[in-house]
């Protein structure tokens, strides 16, 4: 499992009250069912403010190939996982999550024996949206 790169666009806070920060990382390879991918951190810029809250996170995962039945996927950051519905979207968070803190994708193939095409992950893309 490797994941080779990260990158971070930060835009530009609207009236002082928010703003969003993206990270893209390239993915990585299962080839058997019943394991774990967990993709590079995506950390946000280090000129986040302390108090910034998650207000909204949109999401794009790139596959190589459709995805194997039993594909489970996560975002993740310290404080817990969230299931994900899809290979994109975007989720409205109603409870405090702080936005500096690193997200991190899981993938996890609840089929067993080998998968055929494996599982190859392109791309990881977050955007968070903050206040």
């Amino acid at each position: 499992m490797a994941v080779l790169m990260a990158g971070i666009v930060t835009l530009p806070a609207v009236g002082g009250t928010g703003g969003s920060w993206s990270a893209t990382s390239v993915g990585g390879r299962v080839t058997v069912g019943q394991q774990t991918l967990v993709s590079r951190p995506l950390s946000p810029p280090a000129s986040l403010p302390a108090h910034a809250c998650v207000t909204r996170v949109s999401w794009r995962i790139t596959l190589l190939s459709p995805p194997p039945p039993g594909l489970q996927f996560s975002l993740c950051t310290r404080s817990g996982c969230y299931s994900l519905p899809g290979l994109s979207g975007t989720h409205l968070f109603r409870v405090p999550l702080q936005a500096n803190q690193a997200f991190h994708f899981v993938y996890r193939v609840d089929s067993a024996g080998p998968l055929i095409p494996a599982l190859q992950v392109v791309s990881n893309q977050l955007t968070v949206n903050y206040q």
